[in-house]
């Protein structure tokens, strides 16, 4: 373990020396020697325009999950892609429950999964912190209270339990967040500084049950994502429309993070970067379609076209090139070619 350490921390400072060789130019134009530096910079807006930060994010092998091998696979794509923060994933997963859920005393069965239910996933933050939490940002996914209730009730589950017996759902909401909020404790405890916070459930499907988002979604949202935001020094919120279609961004506009990640269209509509940006006020994180042609199956010079033209298109100073949401049929040399870019946007 401790050689491998080492290695990792040899690489990880070799690419710091790669930033701090790009800052030898004039004064002006330089750029902070490390990756939490030019994230910082960023933010408040000081970065010099020729270098436009970048990350993409992927679900690893199902080999790549737990332990070692998720600690070495989340090294090993930072290293490969030169990205600008280290995202890790969020795979450790509640039971599926399996009972009738038409049924009472199925919901009073519902109890609370333990309070740190979620320590394997700590461990593999801290270890990944330990290796490269020095210079770059370690953004551990939180997900919401709703999304790990996805995995143990299901869609279709929730929503008539929102419609039918909200106060039962709420309940066993409560049980998930108790965890999540252990969890997020545990990782400033171990030094953890950033998060990405993620939301589901205010997806257009959803807009015929009166006050599912309002009632139910949004204050186990906020609850979770302010106890993230209190502290920490870098924060990326990601409204996830993986699982449907949004036709209302303005609700999550008293919703932390320090960079939003939205989807790509409302309904239909289009939105574009600096749309998001004019609506939130905030530094934001895309330029990539997930499921498109380019990041996929492009070639690296397509890539770098679409880096180019979301830069130039967008807020100025404000994009931080990526995608909508996870990108695990990427290509390396794709993801990489498009941090390449952003990284030498000014030439």
């Amino acid at each position: 373990m401790k050689k491998t350490n080492s290695i990792f921390k040899s690489a990880l400072i070799a690419l710091s020396l790669c930033i701090v060789a790009s800052a030898c130019a004039p004064k002006e134009n330089q750029l902070p020697t490390t990756k939490k530096g030019i994230m910082d910079a960023f933010v408040a807006g000081t970065l010099p325009e020729s270098y436009a930060p970048a990350a993409f994010f992927v679900h690893f092998a199902n080999n790549q999950k737990v332990g070692m091998p998720a600690v070495n696979a989340h090294l090993q794509f930072l290293l490969k892609t030169n990205a600008d923060i280290l995202k890790v994933q969020f795979e450790q997963r509640v039971q599926r429950v399996t009972d009738d859920l038409d049924k009472q005393e199925t919901w009073d069965n519902i109890g609370p999964i333990p309070v740190d239910f979620y320590r394997p996933t700590v461990e593999i933050i801290k270890n990944i912190n330990e290796i490269a939490g020095k210079d770059v940002y370690v953004a551990p996914t939180v997900y919401s209270a709703y999304q790990v209730a996805r995995q143990a009730l299901g869609d279709e589950n929730i929503a008539k339990a929102a419609a039918e017996r909200p106060e039962d759902l709420k309940r066993v909401l409560g049980y998930y967040l108790e965890a999540l909020e252990w969890y997020v404790q545990e990782l400033k405890n171990i030094g953890i500084e950033s998060f990405y916070m993620t939301t589901q459930g205010g997806e257009m499907k959803y807009n015929s049950i009166p006050g599912f988002y309002s009632d139910i979604i949004k204050p186990f949202d906020l609850k979770l994502m302010n106890q993230c935001q209190e502290g920490a020094k870098l924060t990326l919120l990601h409204i996830c429309d993986w699982e449907g279609t949004y036709d209302d961004l303005t609700r999550y506009l008293d919703y932390p993070g320090d960079i939003v990640n939205v989807p790509l269209a409302l309904n239909g509509t289009p939105v574009t970067l600096s749309d998001a940006e004019e609506l939130f006020g905030r530094p934001v994180l895309g330029g990539f379609d997930r499921k498109g042609h380019v990041i996929n199956k492009g070639s690296v010079e397509e890539v770098a076209a679409v880096v180019k033209e979301a830069i130039a298109n967008g807020p100025k100073g404000r994009v931080m090139i990526g995608a909508d949401c996870t990108v695990s049929d990427a290509p390396i040399k794709n993801i990489h070619a498009a941090v390449a870019a952003a990284h030498n946007s000014g030439e």
